[in-house]
């Protein structure tokens, strides 16, 4: 007997969809998922909020590095532009170091109180402000995908499978805070941009100003890349859809036109730092290509990252397996406890796939894929869950970078910026980000089928499906070896070997111990997928209130990413940021010399990618930026930065090492219970008069530094021939420092001659003016990346300022587009002030609910 749509199977009690009332007021809910995303968040970061913890990542502590920096740039009441305190001064805005308060950004002010606001909101922890920008993704998420599906239990289960996506949530331990606080606003942008296409509006045109606008205040330009790479594939899809179906266009272009003209006003209102950011990518390594050849050089494209260091950090194809089993390849960072450390816990890196190396897995939630995965079968007509599939796998097939080149190469060569990133995994983001919106309308597809008895087929299907998970989730209780075997059938022991190179005894145990691992995602994987799924299926049933079903799934979503995410956390008491910031023996006897000097520190012979010695206000000749200047980089690359030659060039009076030296160059001036300090017997000072100078190819000069080739006092090379008629110093010749600020010095110099100074400063042409006694004189570049300066005889008052015309124009257009967009604002605002005090006829309250499954 085949069964009509009024039947229900036998056993059933039915709960007619009417009776059901929401266990919150409809008009309430939105409020309640805004505060139950809140909570999520303040549970999670408990550690943080209410125990005193916080994270101590490599980006957070060079973030602070710069703390005292920007205290001084505000005791001399500058805007710090340039950064003296690594690799003998750089561009410390141009290349995103660090930035001021741009009071000229009125919008970005305001922005900021809200920023504050938030902050106290979470109890003004350290990372209070990064737990604010995770609110508002989370708000943004909700909201875009309730505009798509139009049910809000998918809208939340979707907003909190993305902020809590592994990759996403690692961000606040690492310290890549400009990450959330760049993508907070990408849903708000795709939210407005979709309203666009449906109907033109000047206000929503110009809030889409203002939400672009905030997203390039953090200035992450990767990030911001592959965003608007995201809404590009979205609109070019959509083109095409309406070419080849004949629908209409104009629409479609008209919404290109406006987020094109939005996108040049919210540049506008932030052309201060792009247009620096602009002017030094010439001079960057991102900008410009190494002097001398590296391996994969025959990839590389003119004025981009070399190919492979721009693809070391690409996304293994078999590390797909991470997102149904995270710990496939060792998982990253994690806690051991075993024979390995005498049964103590001990948190260790045990990634050993195919990347140099990982913190965590790329996991997105295993019900949150599966449910993606049913979204995008069942809604397969629906145009923009198209585009989400699309999207999905042209982001993952990018970001297999060199793992596969028929797609990332192309994008390589010829996609404008596209080669000025590193680290091809990161466009996953995309991919944490698209799923979840997947996933909602997953579920919103089944929790539309529940207008409909559930059929005998179905019914069928359901109990198969349950039953398969059943078995594999007791096979995890019972046989577990099960999976092991799995496991090492596509993962053989030998892959340990060559990764941790140990003893066979410890590879096997480290074997077991990841064995076990993927054992244990594979019994919760099958348990939640199993608890998930027969909470639908009872809910179709009628068995089971859509509160309840809503209670299920929020929490098994939340178990399933926290059993995760909270493996590679490690907060730490915030006292132990105050003692790495504890000025250390050796700081504290380099501080009493006053004089103007750099240092090297090393440690186990290589100088360590660090910037702390910033923070207690001393100069290195190294530091840990990923732009820093091409000319720098090629100093290091051919020379090499233990170069004594290179050290006298770059000013360096004092060498700090973990480790013994016995260079006759340098000699033990401090031993430290840790590290010994080392004078440099060689060094010479800050700016000095040399004696003549020579014309040479930039190689030609980082040869001569290679092979210590040539007296720096002596001599002074340029690229090409200035003209100059030089003569050498005598007696009596001398440059003192008067005054050595952030971005400014003085000097008095007196000179017997027409004699050339040599200045062990990074020479950057767009920006430093000198000055000789208040008359504009040339800066050269000498010896491939220093400065000089021709003095004619006599004692004189030289000056040195950096005030890049870039800086000034952007200020300008900064301040000019933010009054005249805020007096829009200030009109639309009135505008729909006056229209809402006005009568309305209020024609219907629209409906609480889209029962249906949702539409294109």
């Amino acid at each position: 007997m085949i069964k009509t749509a009024k039947e229900r199977p036998s056993g059933t009690r039915s709960v007619p969809v009417h009776d059901e009332r929401p266990l919150i007021p409809v008009k309430y809910q939105h409020g309640a998922v805004i505060v139950l995303l809140f909570l999520s968040l303040v549970i999670f970061f408990s550690q943080i909020i209410f125990n005193g913890k916080t994270f101590l990542g490599a980006d957070t502590i060079a973030s602070h590095s710069w703390d005292n920096v920007l205290k001084e740039a505000n005791a001399e009441g500058v805007f710090p532009l340039w950064n003296p305190y690594i690799f003998c001064g750089f561009p410390g805005y141009a290349s995103l170091t660090f930035g001021g308060l741009r009071i000229f950004d009125i919008s970005s002010t305001l922005l900021g109180g809200v920023d504050i606001a938030l902050h106290y909101l979470f109890l003004a922890p350290p990372e209070g402000w990064v737990l604010g920008f995770y609110f508002i993704f989370g708000i943004g998420m909700y909201f875009f995908i309730y505009s798509k599906v139009k049910q809000k239990l998918p809208s939340l289960v979707g907003s909190l499978g993305a902020v809590f996506s592994m990759y996403i949530i690692s961000w606040v331990p690492a310290g890549h805070n400009t990450k959330i606080a760049v993508m907070a606003f990408f849903p708000f942008i795709f939210l407005i941009v979709e309203r666009l296409r449906e109907k033109f509006n000047w206000k929503l045109g110009l809030l889409l100003v203002f939400v672009l606008h905030f997203s390039f205040l953090p200035a992450h330009v990767q990030m911001i890349f592959y965003m608007y790479l995201a809404i590009g594939v979205y609109f070019l899809y959509f083109l095409l859809r309406a070419f080849f179906k004949k629908e209409e266009w104009k629409s479609i272009v008209r919404t290109v036109a406006v987020f094109a003209a939005a996108t040049v006003l919210a540049f506008a209102m932030d052309a201060d730092k792009y247009l620096s950011v602009w002017e030094y990518n010439p001079y960057s390594m991102r900008g410009s290509n190494p002097i001398v050849q590296t391996a994969g050089a025959e990839k590389t494209v003119e004025g981009g990252l070399a190919y492979d260091y721009a693809t070391a950090w690409s996304f293994g194809v078999g590390e797909v397996a991470t997102f149904f089993v995270p710990s496939w390849y060792g998982f990253g960072t994690t806690t051991y406890q075993g024979p390995l450390t005498n049964n103590q816990p001990l948190q260790q890196n045990f990634y050993f796939g195919p990347e140099p190396f990982t913190e965590s897995p790329q996991y997105m939630g295993i019900v949150i894929l599966i449910f993606a995965i049913i979204g995008f079968i069942r809604n397969r007509r629906n145009p923009f869950v198209q585009y989400l599939g699309i999207m999905s796998i042209f982001a993952l097939l990018i970001a297999f970078g060199k793992e596969f080149p028929i797609v990332f190469d192309p994008m390589f060569k010829y996609f404008p910026m596209f080669n000025k990133f590193r680290g091809p995994s990161m466009i996953l983001t995309l991919v944490e980000i698209l799923v979840p919106i997947l996933a909602a309308y997953g579920i919103a597809s089944f929790l539309a089928d529940r207008s409909q008895s559930i059929t005998p087929v179905a019914d069928k299907k359901w109990k198969y499906t349950l039953g398969a998970l059943g078995i594999l989730f007791v096979l995890g209780i019972f046989a577990p070896g099960f999976y092991k075997a799995i496991y090492s059938a596509f993962i053989p022991e030998q892959m340990l070997s060559g990764k941790f190179r140990n003893n066979q005894q410890v590879v096997n145990l480290l074997y077991e111990f990841f064995s076990d691992k993927v054992a244990t995602d594979f019994l919760f994987a099958f348990g939640f997928l199993f608890v998930a799924f027969g909470a639908i299926y009872r809910h179709l049933r009628r068995q089971l209130s859509l509160s309840v079903l809503g209670a299920v799934l929020v929490v098994v979503v939340v178990a399933d990413l926290w059993r995760i995410d909270f493996q590679p956390m490690d907060p730490r008491p915030r006292t132990d940021r105050q003692e790495i910031f504890t000025a250390p023996d050796y700081v504290q006897y380099i501080k009493q010399d006053t004089t103007l000097f750099r240092v090297l520190l090393f440690e186990n012979g290589q100088p360590p990618y660090d910037n702390k010695l910033a923070y207690w206000k001393i100069q290195s000749a190294y530091g840990y930026q990923g732009a820093k200047m091409r000319w720098y980089q090629d100093i290091d690359d051919v020379a090499g930065i233990g170069n004594p030659l290179v050290w006298q060039l770059m000013d360096v009076k004092y060498v700090i090492s973990n480790t013994p030296d016995s260079s006759r160059v340098l000699s033990l001036v401090y031993n430290g219970p840790q590290y010994k300090v080392y004078a440099n017997r060689a060094y010479v000072p800050r700016a000095f008069f040399v004696n003549r100078y020579e014309v040479a190819s930039g190689l030609d000069q980082l040869r001569k530094m290679q092979t210590m080739s040539f007296d720096v006092r002596d001599v002074a090379f340029f690229t090409e021939d200035p003209h100059l008629s030089i003569e050498p110093p005598t007696d009596g010749a001398k440059a003192e420092y008067v005054h050595y600020g952030l971005q400014d010095l003085e000097m008095n110099v007196t000179a017997t001659g027409n004699n050339l100074l040599f200045l062990s400063e990074s020479y950057y042409p767009n920006g430093w003016r000198a000055f000789l006694d208040g008359n504009e004189i040339p800066i050269y570049r000498l010896d491939y990346l220093f400065r000089g300066v021709v003095v004619p005889p006599g004692t004189h008052k030289l000056t040195m300022t950096f005030d890049p015309k870039s800086f000034t124009i952007g200020k300008n257009a900064s301040l000019g587009m933010n009054i005249v967009l805020l007096c829009l604002l200030g009109f639309a605002g009135l505008d729909y002030w006056k229209k809402k005090k006005a009568p309305a006829i209020r024609q219907g309250a629209p409906p609480e609910e889209n029962t249906s499954r949702p539409a294109a």
